[in-house]
């Protein structure tokens, strides 16, 4: 049977907790800043504790965010933003990082740990290691139909959290660079995609899209086991947290039809070009694209009558109970209790006497006492002892009754500190003597040649549908014992398709093929279930020493570091397993969760040249992928060959060349470039930020 779903909503700011409390939220999610110099969507590290000790009193969960780019050299601050987070009163932490999710676990080993949705966690293989690992939810990625998630819920050991409404992105979750790449990564997601690509005056934002709208789902989501149901937007004003916290509580605690009024609520919040259920409900990803909403600014109407409303409104959420005894000419006594076991008594100075005209009843004391307006508490029940044959004014128990409110109130600010460990030091490793290998990775293989094979790179990577497509230019490479083929997986899979995934994994093994790369966590059980020795590749956004911990606690046979690391975190990171840079190629700003082809031109096709104008007017090119994903790329090549001095030193077992646009002549050249056996310099590159 299903249970209750709770209503996770946005704070991005303190007037924001109050915003989203008193209108309904069981839990709120924010971030802090422990320093001077903060966001917009930050609080203070005071403000937080007044937050925690506000909703620790009404009985709302407090979730902190700890959106760090999470680098070696971010841990310690990431560690200590924690226990901070941790000494006032956090319910829980939500984190989207396996390394960091492996040393929270070891430094707050009671704390409960949430994987965010960034984490992209799409099938069950994923949220079972996310269970093996110590998490108690996981926000798993919006793209996912009802029936999908049904699946989910129905083999998960942990909690399942869903978005139900706020800002969609065309990208996968976990599986977009460009907030890093454009500098940050931290917090909400900046919307890039909006501000980087304009294609035309007709289509200023072609990457837009509707706001998530699940009002009408919710009855749906509880019956498929859901646990939590999120609102999304930290970034947006308080006034639309608490215009649609309101809308969502009333509809999960009536079970009905949500009225006309309250959707337009929804339209009035904020102005978004329109809504979609398009994930849920399967729809097609183009008709989720839209005109990119903006938020008012200033006052409105609307916002006046939302922020009066939860400036001077208590939401009444806590169940409390009274017993009263009263008896002649003893003054009366009143005893208070919520559910977390919290006790108070007072006494009252009036005495009931003998009764003349009326008898003082049951009735008429439990009217008085369920009177708890302007509280945060809602009386669930009164027993009464009242001695037959007397009387007394009901009125006389109000400020007793107010005083134990006060009292149970204050009670309810305290919290038991949770255990704190100081044994985070990663183990040692061996550090690696040899020069790092060269391998290569194509989109086709019409982008193999002689010339690359005559080269042995040890490894080449491909996507898993290119190799099996039969193509006889990857024979040769097959066929050579100083080169190992290792299939790259989709970065997304869902349940539904791993049958899919399973018959093009077994056609490639008689083939000879023994590897097989991953980019997202679920996956890595699934193919080493197959029989497949399996690489990381970058769409696992490894960015610490950590995550390469728990990577080769997997038995992970190398895991390639994520695009967006400078050379010193490169440097300066622990390989406790084989690791492995990308110094060459286009980098994918984003796997997209629909067809841009189609949705751009109307037909969907391999052979369709697709690509996006960026802000400074260069082409990014769009590539389609299984399932008619796309990757869109970056319009300048990553070229790191004047930075060999630092890669060849950093410790590395092997640095990649990664072709997507290019010929096979082109791929040839710049393997003998970076191998010094020509002088081929490609056209517009870049250093990235390495």
């Amino acid at each position: 049977m299903a249970g209750k779903i709770e209503l996770l909503s946005p704070a991005g700011s303190a007037e924001g907790v109050a915003a989203a409390v008193q209108s309904g939220a069981d839990a709120v999610y924010l971030s802090f800043s422990a320093g001077e110099k903060r966001e917009s969507w930050e609080l203070s590290e005071d403000e937080l504790g007044r937050a925690a000790q506000f909703c620790r009193v009404r009985g709302v969960k407090v979730y902190v965010c700890l959106d760090f780019p999470a680098a070696d050299d971010w841990f310690p601050v990431a560690l200590e933003h924690a226990r901070r987070a941790s000494r006032m009163g956090a319910d829980a932490l939500v984190v989207s990082d396996i390394g960091l999710i492996w040393a929270l676990r070891r430094a707050l080993p009671s704390m409960p740990i949430h994987a965010g949705e960034a984490l992209g966690i799409h099938d069950s293989d994923g949220v079972k290691l996310c269970a093996a690992m110590g998490v108690t939810r996981v926000a798993v990625a919006r793209e996912l139909s009802l029936e999908a998630l049904r699946r989910i819920c129905r083999e998960a050991s942990i909690e399942i959290e869903y978005p139900v409404h706020g800002p969609l992105c065309p990208a996968y979750a976990g599986q977009c660079l460009l907030p890093t790449l454009r500098g940050g990564g931290a917090g909400p997601c900046p919307h890039w995609c909006l501000k980087e690509f304009a294609a035309g005056t007709k289509e200023r934002h072609p990457l837009a899209m509707k706001d998530n709208c699940l009002l009408a789902k919710l009855e749906e989501l509880r019956e498929a086991g859901v646990s939590a149901v999120r609102i999304d937007g930290r970034e947006r004003r308080p006034e639309y947290a608490a215009a649609v916290t309101g809308v969502y509580s009333r509809a999960l605690g009536t079970g009905r039809r949500p009225p006309k009024e309250d959707l337009e609520l929804l339209e009035n919040a904020f102005p978004a070009g329109g809504f979609t259920s398009g994930y849920l409900t399967g729809g097609d990803f183009a008709d989720m694209l839209g005109a990119a909403g903006e938020e008012p600014r200033g006052d409105t109407p609307f916002y006046t009558a939302v922020r009066k409303n939860y400036l001077n409104h208590e939401y009444q959420r806590v169940p409390v109970t009274f017993e009263a005894e009263l008896r002649l000419e003893t003054p009366f006594t009143l005893t208070a209790r919520d559910r977390e076991g919290n006790v108070v008594s007072g006494e009252g100075s009036a005495t009931p006497e003998l009764a003349f005209h009326s008898e003082l009843t049951p009735a008429m004391v439990r009217t008085e006492l369920y009177n708890t307006g302007g509280t945060p508490f809602v009386c669930d029940g009164v027993t009464c002892r009242i001695q037959k044959g007397i009387y007394m004014d009901p009125a006389e128990l109000g400020p007793v009754r107010d005083k134990l409110l006060r009292e149970l109130m204050l009670r309810r600010t305290g919290f038991t500190p949770r255990a704190e460990s100081r044994e985070m030091e990663l183990p040692p490793y061996p550090s690696p003597t040899d020069p790092p290998v060269l391998t290569v990775s194509v989109l086709k293989c019409s982008q193999l040649s002689n010339r690359i094979l005559r080269l042995a790179p040890p490894v080449v990577y491909l996507p898993l549908e290119e190799a099996a497509s039969g193509d006889k230019r990857l024979e040769p490479f097959l066929d050579d014992r100083r080169v190992s083929v290792c299939v790259q997986l989709p970065p997304v899979l869902y349940d539904s398709e791993l049958g899919k995934i399973t018959g093009l994994l077994l056609k490639v093994r008689q083939m000879g093929v023994t590897e097989a790369a991953v980019s997202n966590p679920g996956h890595i059980v699934f193919a080493r279930k197959l029989g497949f020795a399996v690489r990381g590749d970058t769409g696992l956004n490894v960015r610490n020493s950590g995550a390469l911990a728990v990577l080769l606690s997997l038995k992970l046979k190398s895991a390639a570091l994520a695009m967006d690391l400078n050379a010193p975190r490169v440097r300066g990171m622990k390989k406790y397993l084989d690791t492995e840079l990308v110094v060459y190629g286009r980098m994918p700003l984003m796997v997209t969760a629909g067809c841009l082809i189609r949705a751009r031109t109307g037909v969907c096709s391999c052979d369709t040249a697709l690509s996006f104008p960026d802000s400074q007017g260069f082409e990014c090119p769009v590539t389609r992928g299984f399932e008619c994903r796309n990757t869109l790329w970056s319009s300048q090549k990553l070229h790191l060959i004047r930075r060999s001095r630092e890669y060849l030193s950093a410790g590395l077992w092997g640095v990649r060349l990664a072709f997507t646009t290019e010929n096979a002549d082109e791929c040839a050249r710049i393997c003998e470039r970076y191998l010094e056996l020509g002088s081929y310099e490609p056209g517009t590159t870049t250093e990235g930020k390495f």
